[in-house]
Order: C-alpha cells, then structure tokens, then sequence
C-alpha cells in the first residue's frame, strides 16, 4: 500500500514538475516578447517611412517614447539619446505618450503620423544616410553619430553645456554685492562663455592646442565637461563673485587696504612674474606706464579700482570705515608702498596676471603673434602697451571668458611637472569614481601658485574649499556627470521625467544663491565606464546585482507586466509554493 502510494506520489511531483517547467517556458516567452533588442531594420523603418528620429525628443533623452506605426502598443527605451530596447504594452494597454506609462486603450490618445518620402538629409542635427529615401524597410544599416543619434560629434559637448544654461545662470553666473546680496553677473554672461568656448575650444587660435573640450572625439567630451567644471569653478572665486573683470582689492588688515595691493596680493610681486627662457615675449615692465582699472566689484563698501602711475612713493590705504583714500606711508604684504609699474594685476575669467601670462596672450592673441605672422583674433591690441585691453577693448565682453579659457589650455592643461601630468590626473580622477578631491585642490594650486603640490608656495589657495565645493556642485548637480559616465538604475515605472536630476535645486527667488554641495556627501560611482567605452558609447553593464545580463534598462515593474500579470518573481515563487 505504502508503494502504491509513493509511486502516486512520485507521479505526481513529476506531473507537476512538468507543468511548473511548461509554465516557467511560457513565461519567459512573453518575458522576451514584451522587451527586445533594437532591430536595425526597424529604426531604418521609423527613420524613412515617417521621418522619425527615436529618442531624439531632447538631448541625450534617457526615458520611454511611442513608437509610430504601432497603435502606441509599443515604445522604445532610450538612454542618453540612444534606442537601447523596445517593449511592448500588454493586452487593452497602450503606451501613453504624454504620460510616459501603460494606460487602459480607451484613456490613451495615440498620435499618427502619416508615411511621407523623407528628404536625403536629416535635420535636428542627424548625421544623414548616403542612400537614397525609401518608403520600404532597408537591411543595410542607417549612419549613425557613435555617441548619440541626435547629437553629430562636433557639437555634442557645447549642446549639452547650452541645455544647461538655465542652471548655469543660477547657481554659477551668480555675482555677490559687498553686502552679500546676490544678483546675477553682468560681465560673465553664458552667451559670452559659450562664445568663447566656440573660438578657444573649437576654431582655435593659430596655436598648436586649444581648450581640451573634446568636440569630435567620440565619448571623451565627457572629459572635457570636468575640465570645463573646474575652469568655472576657479571663475567663480577668482572673477565672477565680484563680476568685475579687473582684479578686486580683498586684502587688508584692519580696514585698511593697501592701495599698493595692485602690485601685487598675498605677499606676491605681479611684475615678477616673467616667462621662463624658452618663451621670450614676456611683456617689459615699465615705471612710465599709466592705466587705472575700469571696473570693480558693484557698491560703495569696496576699494577703488586698482591703478599704477609714477610719482607715488607713498600710495597710501583705504579706508574702510570712511571709504576715502589716506595718503601715508602704508605697505603691502610684500612691503610694497609705491604703485609705479604695477599694472599687471589679473583681469578677466581667471585673473590672468603678470608680464609672462600678459606677454602669452599677446604672443598667441593679439599684435605680437601678428607682427610676426600668426594668424591671430586680435591684431590690433597690444596686450603688453595696453594690459587692460582684457577689460576695455571693443570686445571686452568675450575677451574676459577668452583670456581665462586661453590662460586654461595654455598653462593649466599643458601642466606636467615632476610626477603629475594634467591629462593622466584627469583619467585617474574618472577612473577613481570622480570622489576625491585631489584633482580640483592640485588644479586649483597650478591657477593661483603655478604649483601643484600641498606646501609648494608660500600661502595656500585663497578659498580652496568654495573652489572645491563649486567643482562638485558643477560636475553631480548641472552636469549630471555620474549619470552621464554611470549605469542607470532600473527604474520601478516609466515617467515623465526618468533622468537624474540636480540634487539641490537652484533658489527660484529674486535673490540666487550658490549652490553648496558638500563634497564629502557626493554620489556613490561604483558603476564608472571606462574611459575608452569600447562598446562605442553605450552603457556597460551595471555590477549591480539587481540589473540584466546584457545591460540594457530594463522596466522592472512596468505598468505592462504590473497590469498584465504578476510579475516573474512572484510567479515563479507561486509555482514553486505548489510545487513543493
């Protein structure tokens, strides 16, 4: 009897057994079907039949969009402007285009776009097919931009850095009275950065290196958004705080400011400042010259413009409980009490200061490099006659983002000396999960010491620690550089808005503030993409245990699956319940 029944027993566990695998079979089908690779074919369809660019509907899109010619059963998955997968909305479901989810057909309004013989070239910055438009499918591949389909190479980082203009403007471009009212900068505007950016980075200069945004290099502009973060966040100190182009006088002691500071701050000679011997176009200092500044920092609780002249062996103070000018026997930190032939006190994006820095820009900018032949963008100016040209020419508006973005490349990104290479640091700093400060404090020592090591000048950075907070909050919150450079989380649901955003938001109110982000507090970067991307630009997989093998986003708990049917997991305990 007890054979009898173990055999029944025995049969059926295996019956059920069968079932259960019948099952598991079935739903892995459907699993598959709702979500499958991009097919070429398919997007050669979308892109000849309705002229229709997936993922194209902002740049560097990462979220879920309609597809046509579907009845809005299915949509695609896009990441950083590619299609990576498609699915499919289960049975009375379609996808809503507004809504960005699944809904019951009957609520979903579907868009038609009718077939149309599209013309042989894109727009919206697609990089255009050779063959001829067809209104049949094609098998032969479409020409695609290898980072995204709407951006083509040469572009790709200036448009991102355009898309983020509003939040540039906010929590950058923000200027501070004397008061600390903030308001936003007049004097470095975005129009300006991003003219800049086009000549410096991109046209060039007639020099043999420009600023290393990385237009046209594919997957290495990511790179230049961190050197653009650090440019700005040395700017921000420097310049853009006081929306001044000419240097600020901050030093004093006790109220009173030496009016000798424009030789130079900090116990610094600025007219020391000469080239080393292999460039010998180092500006001449001369006693005779004469030149005030034109701007200062905005109110009436700051010192006057800096200015040189001859004749004044005792240049006096400021002082501040009075605002007037004290004529006496006063020195800098430097012991400096006269201001003959002190005219070379920083101006524009990054102060640049001192005859050598001057002589550089006049060399590979203005009249020197055209005396001699270059091709230069101002043949015209004599920078080394005339330093404060960087603030008064006819184009002082671009000159001061030119000269910071000339004095970047030049000088910052050529840095190589003893064992720190500006290039290797940088891939190290990627590399490393973009978390430790070295990078931006080693930076930020080479702008203000021309020095990289801790200790390696005689005072350290002036407010290293706003640099470094204002190089964090660039790079994670307005860059979004760790979602740009990391693998995106599955997402519980499609929405209207899947992407990262800043974590502190900018002030919406009439006064802005700078946004503080602690950078000890910065996002986990477990997930970093090698440098060379080798998968031509698409996302590696994420290590993260709860991701898919083949590293496409996956809608864990769509709303097809969740209105559908209970989710694999759920099912397969269920089975497993009864099984057992």
């Amino acid at each position: 009897m007890r054979s009898s029944q173990s055999a029944h027993c025995n049969f059926v566990f295996i019956v059920r057994l069968i079932l259960v695998l019948l099952t598991l079979l079935l739903a892995a089908i459907i699993i598959a079907a709702e979500e499958s690779p991009i097919d070429q074919v398919n997007i050669d369809y979308l892109l000849q039949t309705f002229c229709f660019v997936p993922c194209s509907q902002q740049p560097l899109y990462t979220g879920q969009e309609w597809i046509p010619g579907t009845g809005c059963e299915k949509y695609h998955n896009c990441v950083l402007g590619k299609p990576t997968s498609w699915a499919q909305c289960g049975n009375g479901l379609r996808f809503d285009p507004f809504n960005k989810n699944c809904e019951e057909a009957g609520a979903v309004s579907c868009p038609t776009l009718a077939p149309q013989t599209c013309p042989p070239t894109f727009t919206n910055q697609i990089v255009a097919s050779s063959r001829s438009p067809s209104s049949r499918p094609s098998a032969e591949p479409t020409d695609y931009p290898t980072l995204s389909p709407t951006l083509p190479p040469q572009s790709v980082a200036r448009d991102y850095i355009r898309s983020k203009r509003d939040e540039i403007e906010r929590s950058v471009l923000v200027s501070y009275t004397n008061d600390g009212e903030a308001f936003p900068s007049t004097r470095y505007t975005f129009d300006g950065l991003m003219n800049g950016l086009d000549v410096i980075a991109v046209e060039g200069f007639g020099a043999d290196f420009k600023f290393n945004l990385y237009e046209g290099v594919p997957n290495e502009w990511k790179k230049g958004l961190i050197s653009l973060a650090a440019f700005l966040a040395n700017s921000m100190v420097e310049s853009i705080q006081y929306d001044s182009c000419d240097e600020n006088n901050w030093q004093g002691l006790d109220g009173k400011y030496a009016i000798s500071n424009s030789c130079g701050q900090e116990g610094y000679s600025y007219e020391d400042d000469e080239c080393s011997f292999d460039f010998k176009s180092s500006c001449p200092v001369v006693s005779s010259m004469e030149v005030t500044a034109v701007n200062s920092p905005i109110g009436d609780s700051f010192p006057p413009p800096f200015q040189c002249k001859p004749g004044t062996s005792n240049a006096g103070y400021w002082d501040s409980s009075t605002g007037e000018i004290i004529q006496t026997f006063y020195t800098n930190v430097a012991g400096r009490k006269d201001i003959e032939g002190c005219c070379w006190w920083g101006r524009g994006a990054l102060q640049t200061k001192g005859p050598c820095s001057v002589g550089k820009i006049n060399y590979y900018l203005g009249k020197k490099g055209a005396d001699i032949g270059r091709d230069t963008l101002y043949p015209s100016i004599d920078f080394c006659q005339f330093p404060e040209a960087l603030c008064a020419s006819a184009d002082d508006k671009n000159l001061r983002w030119n000269a910071g973005l000339f004095e970047w490349a030049e000088r910052i990104q050529r840095y190589n000396a003893d064992d720190w290479n500006y290039d290797s640091e940088l891939d190290k700093f990627i590399q490393g999960g973009m978390t430790s400060n070295a990078f931006i404090t080693a930076v930020s020592r080479i702008v203000s010491r021309k020095c990289h090591r801790q200790g390696c000048s005689k005072v350290e950075v002036r407010m290293l620690d706003e640099r470094t907070r204002h190089f964090f909050m660039i790079m994670n919150d307005i860059f979004e550089l760790p979602m740009l450079l990391a693998t995106p989380n599955p997402t519980p649901n499609p929405t209207p808005d899947p992407t990262r955003r800043p974590s502190l938001k900018p002030t919406m109110n009439p006064t802005i503030e700078i946004q503080k982000t602690n950078p000890n507090e910065r996002p986990s970067m477990a997930n970093i993409i090698s440098t060379d991307e080798a998968n031509n630009g698409l996302l590696v997989p994420n290590p993260n245990p709860t991701t898919f093998s083949d590293g496409l986003i996956r809608l864990e708990d769509n709303a097809a699956r969740r209105k559908d049917g209970l989710a694999p997991l759920s099912l397969t305990s269920i089975l497993l319940a009864w099984l057992l």
